[in-house]
């Protein structure tokens, strides 16, 4: 079985780029800014993608998480290659790193498996 892991943590606070400050300081990563102002990093050591993005969509009218529109922002983080035991290891280590950011609470954590 290969197994993939996916965080989603809310933020209380209408404030990505601050967030963003403090993630890549907490985690030693440089964020960039994407696409529709969203702040990413892909594909480095510490996870294959972890964004900060915003929870409701204009563009789309829709709320990403739509049983959490007290969160404006949200951070999402995916760990998809490598060994099973090392996406954990890197799945629990960023989780356990955002846990202990004022205002950012999990939403979920996330393993799902597959044939290959």
């Amino acid at each position: 079985m290969v197994k993939s892991y996916y965080l989603t943590f809310g933020f209380s606070k209408q404030d990505k780029v601050g967030l963003g400050e403090i993630i890549s300081s907490k985690l030693g990563i440089q964020l960039k800014t994407l696409s529709r102002g969203t702040l990413g990093y892909r594909f480095g050591p510490v996870a294959e993608t972890l964004s900060i993005l915003e929870n409701y969509v204009e563009e789309e009218d829709c709320w990403q998480e739509e049983a959490h529109q007290h969160f404006p922002i949200l951070v999402t983080a995916s760990f998809t290659h490598g060994k099973n035991e090392d996406k954990e290891k890197r799945a629990n280590n960023v989780r356990k790193i955002l846990q202990t950011i004022n205002d950012l609470i999990e939403i979920r954590f996330e393993i799902i498996e597959s044939e290959n």
